[in-house]
């Protein structure tokens, strides 16, 4: 526990910490908001991307393979950290995440990145990096991050030590729901 902020982890723990410091000592109030809106930092697989918010549990979820890496520093897990927070903060004020609102959304989670790396002393590279984002936005649409957590799926379990041929099943029944779901869906 870091202020009331339980961190679930294995692996990871120390950039987790320091990128909390980071938020705390850099930019304070976004801290003390943090702490309101996010319960848990948990550290797990994800098949589709480096984080997420889980609002059921209000938890940030962070990718273990991510984390552990010798490239994340714990510049880049604070502005993780505060981007995923940002989704807390706008689902506690009434803004879902439905594939209307979602480019939108994911605008705003940028800009408060970008805001938080401009206060870090080596926060320029960081700021870049999310400025080159927002400017050439990935797909948002239900689809596309669909095909993203396929795309990512085989690579997560195999990292959990999944058989081979239980990964390539499970797998394939997924592609089968994700066509059938998206065969019956009209056009627009």
């Amino acid at each position: 526990m870091i202020d009331g902020l339980l961190i679930i982890s294995d692996k990871g723990t120390d950039k987790i910490v320091e990128a909390l410091q980071l938020i705390r000592d850099f930019d304070p109030v976004r801290y003390r908001r943090l702490l309101g809106d996010v319960r848990q930092v948990f550290v797990t697989t994800l098949p589709a991307s480096v984080a997420q918010w889980a609002n059921s549990s209000k938890a940030c979820e962070l990718d273990e393979r991510h984390i552990i890496s010798e490239g994340t520093t714990p510049e880049l897990v604070a502005s993780i950290i505060v981007h995923e927070a940002t989704h807390a903060r706008l689902m506690r004020c009434g803004i879902g995440y439905e594939e209307a609102l979602r480019d939108r959304v994911e605008q705003v989670c940028l800009r408060r990145e970008i805001a938080f790396a401009a206060r870090l002393p080596t926060g320029k590279g960081r700021s870049q990096q999310a400025e080159a984002t927002l400017e050439a936005m990935p797909d948002f649409s239900d689809k596309a991050m669909s095909e993203r957590y396929l795309s990512g799926l085989r690579d997560a379990l195999l990292y959990l030590n999944m058989p081979t041929r239980l990964v390539d099943l499970t797998v394939s029944y997924r592609r089968w729901k994700h066509r059938r779901r998206f065969s019956r869906q009209p056009t627009n």
